[in-house]
């Protein structure tokens, strides 16, 4: 999904680019173009960057708050950039954007472009993520009575609250975490996805299922591990199930082995 973000902003800067809006075109060279659009899309994607952080960290219930975040970013970001263009024009070309066109009609153009940058990519990795397309549970009461049948049998996969943010299509076999900036790469028996929460969110919502964080950046089902191994300044390696090496961080030592995980030999 970020090769798809970034497909985005710089088809974004070329068009801005090429059209050259706010009198651009006809007071600058293309490089010149590219450099002062490029740079406003640039500060804009990191400013929305930061406000969702900001926003991920005051806001817990990520599933239900999205629109807030995504809101609060898309308003905020618009807010800035539009101060940004009137103080870029006034300084660079002596030209009073802000003006001629109003702050608010100014701030109606950023707006329109910060849709299209951020609000757009970001919904389809919602979507993709299954936080969005995805009925709530209580909405589907006729398959709950099935799926809750094996429960005495294997409670613990059934019961986990973090399980239901996966997509479908990884089945529900957990293997391992791993933390990627402000998303969580999920490692199941089917494949891998990300979804966009933190790590240790993720690990409070993992109530029942066996395992342990290893790592600032990793955590690992009981069952997943298939060996260790040993590197030469002695820090130990987890082999996954699916072939992934895991590192155990020597805060997180004592625990592996205390849980006898060190006493698998990786084949």
């Amino acid at each position: 999904m970020l090769t798809h973000r970034f497909a985005v902003l710089g088809v974004t800067v070329a068009a801005l680019t090429i059209l050259g809006p706010f009198g651009t075109f006809q007071d600058m060279a293309l490089p010149a173009r590219l450099a002062y659009w490029g740079g406003l899309i640039a500060v804009g994607a990191l400013l929305f960057d930061l406000v969702m952080l900001v926003a991920q960290r005051v806001l817990t219930d990520h599933a239900r708050t999205w629109p807030l975040m995504l809101g609060a970013a898309v308003l905020t970001v618009s807010l800035v950039q539009t101060l940004l263009v009137a103080t870029l024009e006034h300084e660079l070309r002596r030209s009073s954007v802000a003006a001629s066109l109003g702050l608010v009609e100014l701030y109606g153009y950023v707006l329109v472009v910060t849709l299209l940058v951020s609000a757009v990519p970001i919904r389809l990795e919602l979507h993709a993520r299954g936080l969005l397309g995805h009925p709530p549970q209580a909405e589907d009461p006729v398959e709950a009575t099935p799926v809750a049948a094996p429960a005495p049998v294997s409670p613990a996969p059934l019961t986990a609250p973090f399980l239901d943010r996966i997509p479908d299509r990884l089945g529900r076999e957990l293997l391992a975490l791993e933390m990627e900036d402000h998303y969580v790469r999920v490692h199941t028996t089917a494949g891998s996805d990300l979804v966009l929460m933190r790590l240790r969110d993720a690990i409070a919502t993992l109530n029942g299922i066996d395992g342990l964080q290893v790592h600032r950046s990793h955590w690992v089902a009981a069952s997943a591990v298939t060996g260790v191994e040993r590197r030469p300044d002695g820090k130990l390696v987890l082999r996954l199930s699916n072939g992934l090496r895991v590192p155990v961080s020597r805060s997180h030592a004592a625990a592996v082995r205390a849980a006898g995980w060190a006493e698998h030999r990786a084949p």
